[in-house]
């Protein structure tokens, strides 16, 4: 023990002008003491006494307990023996006073600017406000009752209890509990294996006064606890117990947890019911005459448990800082629940989040803990087993469909997060105009990159949108191109099968990619989708830095065609807004170009992104437009070999400045059109001043 600290401290201690009487270190096997005198100022009418009506003396003894890893580690600051006990805020202790000096770790104080002066200082302010039993800040809150004798832990929402005393208009609610006895150590209401389950009865009892005076917990039997149940103005707790002892005779506890209420909230709570919590240790079972007896007696020995809030989304949203709505009826769909979805629907479920629809056919396989979000897992549908963790957090299951997101439905669901990676189900989701908003994510350049694609709050751009507009953008961007069109030849063989390759890509790159999405998707359960879609660019640095740009994606509009054909247009509102400014350029001439695009097979889907200016050997006249040919095939040709074909050339588009409908030269262009692209779905359309008309 380095004696330049402990010298050091003594010093502090004896400049300090409450501090008389410092001794010198006293050593024993472990630890080293300085022992001191405090001079506490006591209210006036007792300075005469030299001591307070609850016992408070102007001259207190204090024993500093140091460790050798000081001064890292504060000191145990320790009162006399028979320092008075029936303050708040004493470190729970059966022998040795040790009062609580700090809202905090002590060892933190002492790491500030002031060291041992700020212990110093707090241990003062404590010992004149026990003087003047002033401890109980009201401002502060009601400081819980203290436990001395700590017997484990118990779960429960004491909102719930609370609810249930209303609903059933009654001081009394009798409930049926699990509990865990570790090694003298008990645990109540928790996620036990089934071989280590016990089961006992648990009785709340509600207060019907205010209770204002504070009280250690001095209760060690079961005689003790019915005289403080008196004192708190439950008469009844007796029989009460004894009724429930006979009843459940073979059980081996009992737990009684009184909910007294207090003039004001408990400390850093909304609620004025402090749930004090025993457990009462029944006597062995006895029979006298086949006569069951009962083991409630009152020198059965009691403990006290300390409350741990049970797992919920209340209990979630609050630790984890979120706006969730909680109990909304509708779920959050995970459509994949894979090394990607996983991670997602557990930063969401620790959030607080619920109710989840886990959908996913495959099955978790050895190599899946490379990266999953799941542990200790077996061979189980994933689906399955996500909804089995997701409920271990939240404590709300979710519900799960074993089979292809296709065979879904979404009808129950506010909201579809996809992460399957497949082209399968992106297309069937990009199908679909009656499913809730989409949100996808995926991965690419292994584990380099993400991107997440959210469909606005309207729905009136779609994910076939935002697809459409991924492709025509990645004309101009060069990065985006070999994210979407390039894939990772770098796999790894996971078995002996044709299907046995999966990426490479480590759980951290994952982890990251999948946090950044849950942030932006968290944002949307809380406040909604934006006005327009989204898309988020995630991209991972060699420097191991996270970069993220969030883009706008333009507003989309479907033009309907007279005929009601099988295929839908949709047109991009940039692109449109491209050609009126071509035609108010051009005057009374018509004018037109090329329509650029793709086409979404199984959704039956032509969605227009853009347009190539008329070429330079066009006719535009006021009554005619001639699109001409020069340079045309070789600029389509580089932006399909560009893109890989996901752009293409979709049709042409004339202008109509003064208005008017299709003529019949314009249903003649469109079926050459037609012919000439071996009917290929295939788009003419007319713009107007204040229409688009499809050909």
């Amino acid at each position: 023990m380095d004696e330049f600290w402990l010298k050091k401290a003594k010093k502090y201690i004896q400049e300090h002008n409450a501090f008389e009487d410092v001794s010198e270190l006293t050593t024993s096997a472990e630890n080293i003491t300085i022992s001191a005198t405090v001079s506490v100022g006591l209210p006036s009418k007792f300075i005469k006494a030299g001591i307070t009506d609850i016992g408070v003396k102007n001259k207190e003894e204090v024993s500093f307990i140091f460790t050798d890893q000081f001064p890292l580690v504060a000191p145990n600051i320790l009162l006399r023996n028979d320092f008075p006990r029936c303050f708040p805020h004493i470190n729970p202790s059966e022998y040795n006073v040790s009062p609580c000096i700090y809202e905090g770790n002590i060892s933190e104080l002492l790491q500030q600017s002031e060291w041992m002066n700020g212990l110093l200082n707090q241990l003062v302010d404590w010992l004149e406000k026990a003087a003047s039993n002033d401890l109980m800040n009201y401002e502060q809150g009601w400081a819980p009752m203290r436990n001395d004798h700590f017997s484990g832990y118990i779960l429960y929402d004491p909102s719930e209890v609370l609810d249930a005393f209303r609903e059933k208009n009654s001081l009394f609610v009798y409930r049926k509990f699990d509990y865990e006895d570790r090694n003298t150590i008990i645990i109540v209401n928790s996620l036990f294996g089934p071989e280590k389950r016990k089961n006992a009865h648990a009785l709340f009892v509600s207060t019907t006064d205010i209770i204002a005076t504070y009280c250690p917990n001095p209760i060690t039997n079961l005689a003790e606890l019915y005289k403080y149940a008196i004192s708190v103005g439950i008469q009844d707790l007796k029989k009460i117990v004894e009724e429930i002892d006979l009843k459940n005779i073979e059980e081996n506890k009992l737990f009684v947890i009184l909910a007294v209420e207090r003039p004001i909230n408990l400390i850093s709570s909304n609620c004025k019911f402090e749930f004090l919590n025993f457990v009462i240790h029944k006597s062995e079972h006895r029979r006298k005459k086949k006569r069951e007896l009962k083991r409630t007696l009152p020198e059965c020995k009691v403990g006290m448990l300390s409350h741990i809030s049970d797992r919920s989304p209340e209990l979630l949203k609050q630790l984890s800082g979120t706006k969730t709505k909680l109990n909304d009826k509708k779920s959050i769909a995970l459509v994949g629940c894979g090394s990607l979805g996983s991670k997602i629907g557990i930063h969401l479920a620790r959030n607080g989040n619920n109710p989840f629809l886990c959908i996913d056919p495959d099955i978790f396989m050895p190599h899946n803990n490379a990266r999953h979000a799941l542990t200790l897992t077996w061979s189980q549908n994933k689906a399955e087993l996500l909804s089995v963790s997701i409920n271990s957090i939240v404590n709300v299951k979710p519900r799960v469909i074993a089979e292809p997101a296709l065979k879904a439905d979404f009808t129950g669901s506010r909201i579809i997060i996809e992460t399957t990676a497949s082209l399968s189900v992106r297309n069937f989701l990009m199908s679909r105009t009656d499913l809730p908003s989409i949100v996808s994510g995926a991965l690419y350049g292994k584990g380099r990159y993400g991107l997440l694609l959210l469909e606005n709050k309207s729905k009136t751009t779609r994910l076939i949108d935002i697809w459409a507009n991924l492709y025509y953008a990645s004309l101009s961007n060069a990065l985006l191109r070999t994210i979407l069109f390039f894939s990772d030849t770098n796999s790894v063989q996971v078995g002996q099968s044709c299907s046995s390759q999966t990426m490479i890509v480590d759980d951290a790159r994952i982890s990251l990619m999948a946090a950044t999405m849950s942030l932006k998707i968290q944002n949307v359960l809380e406040n909604g989708l934006s006005k327009n879609g989204e898309i988020l660019f995630i991209k991972y640095d060699d420097n191991y830095s996270l970069t993220s740009e969030l883009v706008s994606v333009p507003e989309y509009i479907e033009v309907n065609s007279i005929d009601k054909r099988d295929w839908k247009v949709r047109l991009s509102q940039s692109a449109h807004n491209q050609m009126k400014d071509i035609m108010h350029h051009k005057g009374a001439n018509e004018t037109g170009g090329v329509l650029l695009g793709s086409v979404f097979l199984y959704a039956k889907t032509v969605v227009v992104t853009g347009i190539i200016p008329s070429p330079p050997d066009s006719i535009e006249k006021p009554t005619l437009f001639v699109l001409g040919t020069e340079g045309l095939e070789k600029t389509i040709k580089d932006i399909e070999k560009k893109t890989n074909g996901k752009v293409t050339y979709l049709g042409t588009w004339h202008s109509h400045p003064s208005g008017g409908t299709a003529s019949q030269t314009d249903h003649n262009t469109y079926e050459r059109l037609l012919f000439v692209r071996n009917y290929e779905p295939t788009v003419c359309l007319i713009v107007s001043q204040d229409e688009i008309i499809l050909v």
